[in-house]
């Protein structure tokens, strides 16, 4: 039950960072089951895997634990995700970030240098461990190779971690050597 509530809160977070703000009218008696209906209706996952009474409770949850915020303004309540909602979104989507392949490689090489300071290490572990994920080719120690477009992904990362300033991103159309790397990557292997 625990796992299916976390889906829950996601999918509401991920409803409300799509649509933004749901507003009711303040003097609405049945606040909580109109809101739980418009997410139903934003969100498929929602629609077919929750009852309107999992979405109260976990709507509740998230209000508890400061994820959304509830207001009331010009006669309406509204509902939106507050800045630890945000920051929650921003995880998700990076655990979820995953490398766009496509069929044909372009013949550049995406290459990214760091050189993170000490006092940044959590940032620099959690860009290096996911940049492995993504399937990265470590040249150097803290120089990273890959075949395809990723340089919103890095972006992504780099601003999330809070490392921007220490991050280069480089377009290459060459590197000495590159067979081994051509081969890593089954790119430009015939």
């Amino acid at each position: 039950m625990a796992r299916k509530f976390s889906q829950i809160s996601v999918e509401i977070i991920e409803t409300l960072a799509l649509v933004g703000i749901f507003a009711i009218a303040a003097q609405s008696p049945n606040f909580w089951i109109q809101l739980s209906r418009n997410l139903q209706r934003k969100n498929k996952y929602l629609r077919d895997n929750c009852s309107q009474a999992d979405l109260g409770r976990m709507l509740s949850y998230l209000k508890r634990t400061q994820m959304v915020v509830l207001k009331e303004k010009d006669g309406k309540f509204t509902v939106e995700l507050s800045e630890k909602g945000k920051k929650k979104i921003q995880q998700i989507t990076i655990d979820d970030l995953k490398s766009k392949k496509p069929k044909d490689w372009d013949g550049l090489w995406r290459v990214v240098i760091f050189d993170i300071p000490e006092r940044q290490k959590y940032g620099r572990a959690a860009l290096r461990g996911k940049i492995k994920d993504l399937g990265f080719y470590q040249l150097q120690k803290s120089v990273w190779v890959f075949p395809y477009d990723c340089e919103k992904e890095i972006e992504l990362l780099a601003n999330f971690f809070e490392i921007y300033n220490f991050v280069n991103f480089i377009e290459a159309k060459r590197i000495n050597d590159d067979e081994k790397l051509k081969k890593y990557f089954g790119v430009g292997v015939f």
